[in-house]
């Protein structure tokens, strides 16, 4: 049983900046010690990434990401307004590899980032691909290519991919797979 407090009083919360992605949230409040401050925070709804397995190989897109200005190897992830986790999954597949999945897998679920964000990403395993035409949205410019799963191993350990939600995604996929 921890010993930390979790008696934080949320005095008042107000949006300072919205958009169709995300919105900021500017929160007064009293921690556990009585101390009265003021906490930011990223308020998104849930994405979904997907792991697309064939065989012993997975699927990766690679796009631009402008934030940290560089090309980044990525599973394929988003958001979709109105859709639950699951629904989102499957859009997102077929938006950015153009596949279908005869099997898709819930394998796990993370927050991204506790310490400034409440949005969790869920993790599918994707299977049993149906080949189509991948529809991105408008602003996404992407390639897709198939690695070796021992493949993903290495880029991840020589650094060539560095996203959170990636490496986190293939954490729990190898768990999962304990035959891998």
């Amino acid at each position: 049983m921890s010993n930390i407090s979790t008696n934080w009083k949320t005095l008042s919360s107000k949006i300072i900046l919205k958009n169709k992605y995300m919105q900021i949230r500017e929160d007064q409040v009293i921690r556990p010690d009585g101390k009265e401050t003021t906490y930011y925070y990223r308020d998104r709804e849930p994405f979904s990434i997907l792991i697309p397995l064939h065989g012993d190989e997975v699927y990766l897109v690679q796009q631009y990401r402008y934030s940290v200005r560089s090309l980044s190897w990525e599973f394929p992830m988003g958001y979709v307004e109105g859709k639950n986790p699951y629904d989102t999954a499957v859009v997102e597949l077929k938006e950015e590899t153009g596949f279908t999945a005869g099997k898709l897998t819930e394998i796990g679920k993370f927050w991204v980032g506790v310490g400034g964000s409440n949005q969790y990403g869920y993790v599918y395993i994707a299977e049993d691909l149906i080949e189509g035409e991948a529809t991105p949205e408008e602003g996404e410019f992407l390639e897709l290519k198939k690695f070796k799963i021992s493949e993903v191993d290495d880029m991840i350990k020589r650094g060539d991919i560095l996203d959170g939600p990636t490496i986190v995604a293939y954490h729990y996929f190898k768990n999962f797979n304990k035959n891998i």
